[in-house]
């Protein structure tokens, strides 16, 4: 048994090759110096059920609702926030419009189309859908059968208020001035336009809200199968503005995708709609742009042509790609600072842990890094970075730092690390030094 115990002059590895063993070892010892009591053994040896009934305040008896239902819940059960529903493009100009399908065929409208763009079989008042686009929940669409005739709500465009594609009506900045010679290319080109009469705010359940677009400002997630929960602190979303990729959704050019954007001008990578947890940020739920190989900014993603809150630098352009982080937690990777390269299969591992940065040493399943967590040598630290070159995550090797020379720098150690070692380890220590580069 192996014990990385604490000294009065440091910490440094126990081994015990034949331990004394008792069925249920010494607890007192176990917690000494940690200032918990020392449970009575029995408590191990109770079922989950009886064990609540010892453990206050958590008595079944006692418990709330919404602990009991978070205790039967599936593992990262959200809980809405009971403040109401959320309103959808709040504080934003609303129109009712009544359309009819003059065609033989279903027409399919998705959330961000510009709706004075759309199908030219489409029968309303085009000149009030100037600038405006479908009420309804960012991603869904409505679908139009033949001869079809119903009433759609309206809201108008947010950000920069500028069209782009489409049927091409308008492909410019919408204001008064240009309306006459948008309706002049309507009219022109044949498109459906029937004057009509001038709606109230959208809203949308809390609970649909999390399944579409994960949960927002006040509700809670429970993590994993356990009994912690966390509260989103804040949600960087325009609600009605969400950015959501797939056919008829809003990822589209001229809608939640920018026009006219060289590749400098967007973001690489986009991580849509993910809860964060970060020691810095807070628990957050935001858009993630990454540009080259690094976190762009957090907070607001898509078009700000047409989109209100879009953060300058989270801009999504024809060159951008999409992951979906609707429903997911993004939090930082965890660093194992004392491993032992041995073999090939540990990577695997840490990446289903979260472990994204393995610092150690060791150079296969050799007596020495089985023993230590050394890379000894020059040779065996350029075979170990070349050897880690094709896995995703980030490595750090330690050097052998054993040598008893004294006068000035070691060349054994100066060439390690010239050969990438960012520290040494030793029989009695263990020493990380800061290498540029």
């Amino acid at each position: 048994m192996t014990v990385e115990a604490t000294f009065p002059d440091g910490t440094k590895l126990a081994s015990l090759q034949f331990p004394i063993r008792r069925e249920n070892g010494d607890l007192e010892q176990a917690l000494y110096g940690s200032f918990l009591p020392v449970p009575d053994c029995s408590l191990f040896h109770m079922s989950k059920a009886c064990v609540l009934e010892r453990i206050q305040p958590l008595q079944p008896n006692h418990m709330s609702n919404e602990i009991q239902s978070l205790l039967e819940a599936p593992p990262g059960h959200v809980i809405p926030a009971r403040d109401g529903d959320l309103v959808l493009n709040e504080r934003r100009k609303t129109i009712t419009l009544r359309v009819t399908n003059m065609s033989d065929r279903p027409i399919q409208v998705g959330s961000h189309y510009h709706f004075i763009e759309v199908n030219k079989y489409l029968v309303f008042d085009r000149e009030k859908a100037y600038g405006m686009r479908l009420n309804v929940p960012a991603g869904q669409s409505i679908r139009f059968e033949p001869g079809d005739e119903r009433k759609v709500a309206l809201v108008e465009i947010a950000g920069n208020k500028i069209i782009r594609g489409g049927n091409n009506l308008c492909d410019g900045e919408v204001c008064p001035e240009n309306l006459p010679i948008v309706m002049q290319r309507v009219i022109e080109r044949g498109f459906g336009h029937k004057r009509q009469e001038d709606s109230a705010a959208l809203r949308m359940n809390r609970l649909n809200y999390a399944a579409s677009y994960g949960p927002t400002t006040g509700d809670k997630v429970q993590l994993g199968d356990t009994c912690l929960v966390i509260e989103v602190e804040k949600d960087y979303a325009a609600y009605g503005d969400e950015v959501k990729f797939g056919g008829g959704k809003v990822i589209r050019d001229g809608m939640g995708q920018a026009c006219c954007r060289s590749s400098d001008q967007v973001l690489d990578v986009v991580i849509t709609n993910a809860l964060i947890v970060d020691a810095c940020a807070g628990i957050v739920k935001a858009d993630i742009g990454i540009k080259g190989n690094k976190i762009k900014a957090i907070g607001k993603a898509g078009n700000p042509d047409t989109m209100e809150n879009v953060h300058p630098d989270l801009v999504i352009g024809c060159s951008t790609e999409v992951v979906a982080g609707d429903g997911f937690i993004v939090t930082a990777g965890a660093l194992d600072t004392h491993v032992h390269f041995i073999c090939p299969q540990l990577i695997e591992q840490a990446i289903a842990g979260g472990i994204t940065t393995l610092i150690g040493g060791g150079s296969g399943p050799a007596a020495g890094s089985r023993a230590t967590t050394c890379t000894a040598g020059p040779e065996c630290i350029r075979n170990m970075i070349q050897s880690t070159d094709d896995f995703p995550l980030n490595f750090g090797f330690t050097g052998k730092g054993n040598t008893s020379y004294t006068q000035g720098l070691a060349p054994e150690l100066i060439s390690q690390i010239e050969a990438g070692a960012i520290g040494f380890s030793g029989h009695r220590f263990q020493i990380y030094l800061l290498v540029p580069g």
